[in-house]
């Protein structure tokens, strides 16, 4: 699966159709529900304020922050079915019936109940282009899923001659990436249910709104002497919030789109050949994707210590594992970079970093911003996800199916992705939208790659081969010691990191 913003997703032409949620009642009239926001919507919800009055002092747009998917339907678009397939949706997850707002100082939860929130399909018209597809549905993705209101998220679809393309999008509170994830195959398959007259019933799943509750209940009590804020304190006793390494000053007074990078570094053979290599040295897969991060950065910089934050998934029980929700909590990572350390050197350091500062995730971040003076931004994040055994992760490729991120402006931030799939690893990356930079970044994935597949075959006897990753939307294949070659599209630039024929190996779309 790609990961990338909507510019980048071949958008067909077709009839658009808009499919926004509404209830019998407006929100402000549904019931008050007691439950509380988890730790990470209510900083979130707090944010998103704290930037509504910024950008009005500033007579400025609020940037967006949502989640979504791309996929297509290899089915006639019917109306009423995919409608009741929608209305089913929602009622299956209840994070998608709940609003959570600030009611004069205190922050109110109201929830609908199933049934009471239903589809309205509002036609667009036929749209002859791309382009005129992309730019209606990127102004609606962006107006429909401010945090701040109900809904916070919408779906689109492209009808073709006999199938039709789901744009679906939701703000961050809303969905995690493993959410994202989830939802084509979910989709999918209530559909072809209600299309065949059988009723859908997908397993039960637990709420993101009990989530929160039990997170509370489990360290609302938290205070200095908690473990993961000890993790926290020691981490900036070091240094402060990590940037990403060398990165190039920001362009002053100028607020531009940032730019993004999507990649795959390794085929599957490759990515298992990764995990093989993890194994010899007793470690995992992300040990040692962080173990050649960090052996890039020290021969691009010198450093000698890689410092980032790590994400990992807070779905700590089984009726969580299919559920809608922010599942998420971030640890800091600090990796020392020795004097001609071997990533496989590098691999065993980060294994033992991680096993340390795992159990941190369990308390959120924003929780450890009250109790410490910690920054509150983090602008360089690395985030992997293994999502090989995703139910419908085989059909991926057939439906087309992308996950989708909104725009970002930020002159610092640099936020790495890499996701295990099928197909192999994909990376995509965000980052300032400058020349100085973008040169930096494409240096660091080339250099990545490279790390990769030398550790991955390091014990063959012969050279590793130069065909482990894919072009995606470059039809000529280059040399890895050659500059990266640009097929851009938008603010997204697909970089070819390999040399194996499309033939070879099936091109995933995420």
């Amino acid at each position: 699966m790609e990961f990338t913003e909507l510019a980048d997703y071949p958008l067909p032409p077709g009839t658009v159709t808009e499919w926004t949620p509404a209830a019998v009642n407006p929100p402000e009239l549904w019931p008050v529900d007691q439950r509380p926001a988890s730790y990470i919507h209510e900083a979130h919800l707090k944010h998103a304020e704290q930037a509504k009055r910024q950008a009005h002092h500033h007579n400025d747009g609020c940037t967006p922050s949502w989640l979504g998917t791309s996929f297509r339907i290899h089915d006639r678009l019917d109306r009423r079915i995919w409608a009741a397939t929608l209305d089913h949706w929602i009622d299956r997850h209840e994070v998608l019936r709940t609003r959570v707002a600030m009611e004069g100082e205190a922050i109110v939860r109201r929830t609908a109940g199933p049934g009471d929130v239903r589809i309205l399909g509002n036609e667009v018209g036929h749209l002859a282009s791309s382009m005129s597809v992309f730019t209606h549905l990127q102004q609606l993705l962006d107006r429909s899923t401010d945090p701040l209101v109900w809904p916070a998220y919408q779906f689109a679809t492209i009808e073709g001659p006999n199938h039709f393309t789901v744009v679906f999008a939701a703000d961050h509170a809303l969905l995690d990436g493993y959410s994202v994830a989830l939802t084509a195959h979910e989709l999918q398959t209530i559909y072809r249910s209600s299309s065949e007259g059988s009723p859908p019933s997908p397993p039960e799943t637990g709420s993101y709104i009990d989530f929160g509750t039990r997170e509370r209940d489990l360290v609302g009590h938290a205070d200095c002497s908690h473990p993961a804020v000890q993790t926290w304190r020691e981490f900036y006793a070091q240094g402060e919030a990590p940037l990403f390494p060398a990165l190039p000053e920001p362009v002053a007074g100028r607020r531009v789109p940032q730019q993004s990078l999507s990649a795959w570094l390794l085929s599957a053979r490759g990515a298992e050949r990764l995990a093989e290599a993890s194994k010899r040295s007793n470690q995992g897969f992300l040990a040692a994707i962080l173990a050649c991060a960090a052996k890039v950065t020290g021969d691009l910089t010198g450093a000698d210590e890689f410092r980032v934050v790590v994400p990992q998934h807070t779905r700590s029980e089984l009726r969580w594992a299919a559920s809608l929700g922010w599942f998420i909590g971030v640890v800091p990572v600090r990796i020392p970079i020795a004097p001609a350390a071997t990533v496989s050197d590098l691999a065993k350091v980060a294994g033992t970093e991680m096993r340390r500062v795992r159990p941190a995730a369990a308390l959120p971040y924003s929780k450890v911003c009250e109790l410490i003076d910690s920054p509150q931004h983090l602008p360089f994040v690395l985030s992997y996800m293994d999502v090989r055994h995703v139910p419908g992760a085989e059909q991926w490729t057939s439906w087309q199916t992308r996950g989708l991120r909104s725009r970002d402006h930020s002159g610092t931030d640099v936020y790495i992705w890499l996701t295990r799939t099928p197909e192999g690893l994909n990376l995509a990356i965000r980052h300032p939208g400058n020349a100085r930079t973008s040169r930096h970044i494409h240096q660091f994935a080339g250099l990545l790659r490279r790390e990769m597949e030398d550790f991955a075959f390091s014990t063959d006897t012969c050279s590793p081969p130069t065909n482990t990753a894919v072009p995606i939307n470059t039809a000529v294949p280059i040399n890895t010691a050659a500059p990266i070659e640009e097929n851009s599209h938008g603010n997204d630039t697909h970089r070819s990191l390999g040399t194996e024929s499309r033939d070879a190996h099936r091109v995933q779309a995420y």
